[in-house]
């Protein structure tokens, strides 16, 4: 056996013992833990020399729910304090986690995929809306090649009967889905075993997705985060006019609820679009309170 293997090989046994240690030291430390963050129970992370590990492919972004994307900086800064210089890359197209679905007939654990995931959440505030597949692109963030993908794995998994996700006009590949192609989430989702309707069950739907790897998708993706600043700025913009003044939790609070049915803005988002409006005087904050902000007519 070659010795730069072995030497792999030690370092990849080396990772998955520090990434335990990590694991427990950060939930005692992090911020999200001790602010009553439930995910935090059964989050875990893995850091991974990228020398040792096989390369997982192109970086994608994709939209997370509130609770990751507020731990991630967390894991990020608690890392860079035990290895100052070092800068941690997430690679969310090898991650995974669990759902747990609620149709009429029962509970259901899923194993997703974490494009899996945020396209199932992006119905967490419209639970019975039709969305397009436009619209799912915006609240996903994620590329469109790729998001075909996902959908499909969604709308026509081999191994179950009825689907967790129902789409119109039916197709005959993920290729042929487009931007008007709806899609909702089927309530009447059931297990069948041996003639019976199962009202628990758990089911693994990751699948060994063919991710896109051009070059365009980076464009892409720039176009759909230029689209979401855009509508973030109008929405603050709409919501400082009417109220003149807001402190920072109420303006997030707000344009939470004005987005959601699109997307939902991350805090580094609305952060950075706020930052925006102040630099060119649409609003500013207040002299006596630096986490209040005014409109500026």
């Amino acid at each position: 056996m070659p010795a730069e293997f072995i030497l792999k090989l030690q370092q990849m046994f080396k990772d998955l013992k520090l990434n335990r240690d990590m694991n427990e030291e950060f939930r005692t430390v992090c911020p999200s833990s001790r602010n009553n963050n439930t995910m935090m129970d059964s989050f875990s992370f893995k850091i991974l020399s990228a020398a040792a590990w096989p390369h997982p492919g192109d970086k994608i972004d994709v939209s997370l729910p509130a609770q990751i994307e507020d731990v991630l900086p967390e894991i990020e800064e608690f890392y860079k304090k035990k290895h100052s210089g070092r800068k941690l890359t997430w690679y969310h197209t090898v991650s995974n986690g669990q759902l747990t679905f609620t149709s009429k007939s029962g509970r259901y654990d899923l194993d997703v995929s974490t494009l899996q995931a945020s396209v199932l959440f992006a119905w967490n505030h419209r639970p019975v809306n039709k969305l397009t597949f436009s619209e799912l692109k915006l609240a996903t963030n994620i590329p469109e090649t790729e998001l075909k993908k996902t959908l499909w794995s969604l709308v026509s998994f081999a191994k179950l009967k009825q689907q967790l996700i129902c789409y119109e006009p039916h197709v005959q590949s993920h290729q042929d889905l487009n931007e008007a192609t709806l899609f909702w989430i089927n309530y009447d989702f059931t297990v069948i075993r041996a003639g019976k309707i199962q009202t628990r069950g758990h089911i693994n739907m990751i699948q060994r997705l063919q991710l896109n790897t051009e070059k365009g998708r980076e464009e892409e993706n720039e176009e759909i985060m230029f689209l979401r600043g855009e509508r973030t700025k109008e929405a603050i913009v709409q919501i400082m006019k009417t109220r003149q003044r807001l402190n920072n939790a109420q303006l997030q609070t707000e344009l939470i609820e004005i987005l959601k049915n699109m997307f939902v803005p991350s805090k580094k988002l609305i952060k950075e679009m706020i930052e925006w409006l102040i630099d060119h005087r649409y609003m500013a904050r207040s002299e006596t309170n630096i986490s209040e902000y005014v409109y500026v007519a």
